[in-house]
């Protein structure tokens, strides 16, 4: 299999040689990070990490733009650059990197605010440019490296006790992320920008077109509207032309969502900072003290209410109202204990009792710091059928041509027959 990602290599070690020269810097070595040869998905970004030749000073990067933080006095020897790739699919490249070094500024400031010295666990920005201006065309990070390995591959290793101590951690963080202030010109919902006077303010998003939104209706018909454009790029769903759904779909699109919030007694006022992909895969944890060492990816991050955390992260904790990745082992216990708060169940499936504790855990760390948990928030049963309806319209695995080439016709017309129905019955909820 070709490797898809390999092409512009050479160009791209380049480019990373032109930002280190940049800055005065000299690397003594240039290595990728999670670089899979035989990957079969384009790379959303293109990781190096570099051993320098000298320690890095503050003095390095004093014309850097706004939303960095210096190195620390005494230097560092090894940084990270982060390249994004253009050819990423289904992304909005045009506001990138704005919004990831945006969202990370925001986050350590939260993280601060909450528990000082907790701002350490986001990785520092030294420098970022973006867009046509940037070098070499392509939007790059130049950022601290943190040392550690990634919490997903050494979580279950760990004793029920250590596990409970980084379910903790984490909590902390999360804490601080959904506690941070957003500054005045983060006014709608959508991604975030850094204005020409160097002030965060609302962008658009890296994984949706348009925006910002200034009300929340708007918000999430642009999400539906997407997923049914999507929906018309697949063989497999044909945007839903057959037997009448795509009317049924755009009559509920047309109804709009105003009056279904209002009913719901939706707080369509709150609005957080939600990472949008915080999952132990994005963890880093030092394997001997078992401390969080760094969260990582900002890519996602979008301004939200504090509901859309919990339908885009957390599966691997047990704390996302969807579900983990792939079957679900509590057969939709998980779900209705985090919309209910009530984790009091006794017949859970054998296979499901790990993921259980770990999400009862993680429950009762986020009460345990008064963290807005998805069982306080007001109108969360409407959000969530909101969230599976978002899915059903454009289901990941009946969209992507690498899941429908693995899969015979057989299966897809099995698979697009179960997806019908359980989307017809989310639009018979809503009268359509």
């Amino acid at each position: 299999m070709a490797n898809i990602n390999h092409e512009g290599y050479q160009d791209r070690l380049a480019l990373v040689e032109d930002i280190l020269r940049k800055y005065g810097l000299q690397p003594t070595d240039v290595t990728p990070v999670a670089y899979e040869k035989d990957c079969p998905f384009p790379y959303n970004n293109f990781i190096y990490k570099v051993e320098l030749t000298e320690p890095v000073t503050p003095s390095s990067f004093s014309d850097a733009p706004s939303c960095t933080v210096r190195p620390v006095s005494v230097g560092v020897s090894k940084v990270i650059i982060r390249l994004s790739n253009p050819k990423a699919g289904g992304l909005n490249h045009l506001n990138r990197v704005e919004n990831e070094v945006a969202a990370m500024y925001l986050a350590r400031k939260g993280l601060g605010s909450f528990k000082p010295g907790l701002e350490a666990v986001i990785p520092a920005v030294y420098a970022w440019q973006a867009g046509s201006s940037a070098t070499g065309g392509l939007s790059w990070l130049l950022m601290e490296y943190k040392a550690g390995v990634q919490l997903d591959e050494q979580f279950n290793f760990l004793s029920e006790t250590e596990k409970k101590n980084v379910i903790e951690q984490i909590a902390d963080v999360f804490s601080g992320i959904q506690r941070c202030e957003l500054p005045e010109g983060v006014d709608c919902y959508g991604g975030l920008s850094v204005d020409g006077e160097g002030k965060v303010v609302s962008g658009e998003m890296t994984t949706l077109k348009g925006g910002p939104w200034k009300g929340y209706d708007a918000f999430w018909q642009a999400r539906l509207v997407a997923q049914l454009k999507n929906a018309d790029e697949s063989s497999a769903l044909e945007g839903w032309r057959p037997n009448g759904v795509r009317e049924r779909i755009e009559g509920f699109l047309v109804d709009g969502l105003s009056e279904v919030f209002a009913k719901a007694g939706v707080d369509i006022r709150k609005r957080v900072l939600v990472h949008g992909d915080l999952t132990m895969n994005n963890m880093l944890i030092d394997p001997n003290t078992n401390n969080l060492t760094a969260l990582l990816d900002f890519d996602f991050s979008f301004i939200a209410p504090p509901a859309h955390e919990f339908f885009t992260s957390l599966q691997d904790l047990g704390g996302n109202t969807g579900g983990v990745h792939g079957p679900d082992p509590t057969e939709g216990r998980l779900s209705k204990a985090l919309l209910t708060g009530n984790f009091d169940v006794e017949d859970i499936p054998e296979a499901g009792k790990g993921l259980w504790i770990k999400a009862r855990n993680w429950d009762e760390a986020m009460a345990r710091r008064r963290t807005v948990r998805p069982s306080e928030i007001q109108g969360i049963e409407v959000l969530d059928r909101l969230r599976k309806l978002e899915g059903l319209i454009c289901p990941f695995r009946l969209v992507h041509p690498v899941f429908l080439k693995k899969q015979t016709n057989e299966e897809i017309a099995e698979a697009r027959a179960k997806a019908e129905k359980m989307l017809v019955e989310e639009l018979e909820h809503y009268g359509h």
